[in-house]
């Protein structure tokens, strides 16, 4: 099977998850994942802290949770650690198909 890319990580979970992919909010950005109680946002490890902002930034705009999907190598570990150090945030890691 070729790499998956973002988008199919998204697509793929939000699935299991019965939420709704790229939730349009009224200034035209988008959630990855909408679901009845979180606002996700997946991310590739390197751009963990990129994950936070926008997932904060989603949670308030449509009164969910926020959560971070980080799409990992096994060899990003620190990029989960630096996630745990910054912020209290829910927080999921799938390992990156290659």
């Amino acid at each position: 099977m070729d790499a998956w890319h973002e988008a199919d990580y998204v697509d793929y979970y939000c699935e299991q998850w019965n939420g709704k992919t790229e939730y349009i909010l009224p200034d035209r950005t988008r959630v990855d994942c909408l679901t009845k109680t979180h606002a996700i946002e997946f991310d590739w490890c390197e751009k963990w802290a990129e994950g936070i902002g926008q997932a904060l930034y989603y949670a308030k705009q449509t009164g969910k949770k926020p959560m971070v999907v980080l799409i990992c190598e096994r060899d990003e570990q620190r990029f989960i650690k630096r996630l745990k150090v910054a912020i209290d945030i829910e927080y999921k890691v799938i390992e990156r198909d290659k």
